[in-house]
């Protein structure tokens, strides 16, 4: 069997992987690692632009993907779409906070402040900044086009992996309920989708 990180994987072989995980199939998680790490460590440095602050991140957005692999759905968009808004929102919370909240040695501030992209990353950043800021405007697009709630039980169910449980008592409704509002939500997400790829053809 040949290895998917070999050339690039398709939609098919990362949803297949994400499967795989929701059951704690740690060589999946490698697999899907090997094959989508540089795509999202670029998405990452684009936004918090050093190195060493991206890498964390990216550790920290595959233990979201690891935990949260189960809640993936195709309606939200491909795999790789799902990872990168992860990763994104990961990035965009860390790039808001002070760099003095998490780097209050001044030695450490000093390496801190001297890193930055390779010529290496630059030049990947350069390929993928187009494609990424063309995949999240179309998700981002579809989801502001929700009503509110909607739009807040899909972001809470599949970006931060809350239970249907656990929004079934913060919203006061029965889980089946939270469940409806969601599937219909997804169907709107991908009906806006739709219009949009269509409307730019």
């Amino acid at each position: 069997m040949k290895s998917i990180s070999a050339t690039a994987p398709t939609s098919h072989d990362l949803e297949r992987l994400l499967l795989r995980m929701s059951g704690k199939d740690e060589a999946a998680f490698k697999a899907l690692y090997e094959a989508t790490r540089r795509k999202l460590f670029s998405t990452i440095l684009l936004l918090v632009k050093h190195g060493h602050l991206a890498e964390e991140i990216l550790q920290e957005a595959y233990v979201r993907i690891w935990l949260n692999a189960g809640s993936y759905r195709a309606a939200l968009g491909t795999p790789m779409l799902w990872m990168i808004t992860i990763s994104r929102n990961l990035a965009i919370d860390m790039a808001r906070k002070s760099t003095r909240e998490f780097y209050s040695d001044p030695s450490v501030l000093s390496d801190f402040a001297a890193e930055g992209p390779t010529a290496l990353e630059t030049i990947e950043l350069q390929e993928n900044e187009s494609e990424t800021v063309k995949l999240q405007q179309s998700i981002l697009s579809a989801l502001q086009a929700l009503e509110p709630t909607r739009r807040d039980l899909v972001i809470a169910a599949y970006i931060h992996g809350e239970s249907r449980h656990r929004l079934s008592e913060q919203y006061g409704v029965p889980v089946n309920t939270i469940k409806t509002w969601i599937r219909r939500a997804l169907l709107e997400v991908r009906a806006n989708i739709l219009n949009e790829v269509t409307s730019t053809c």
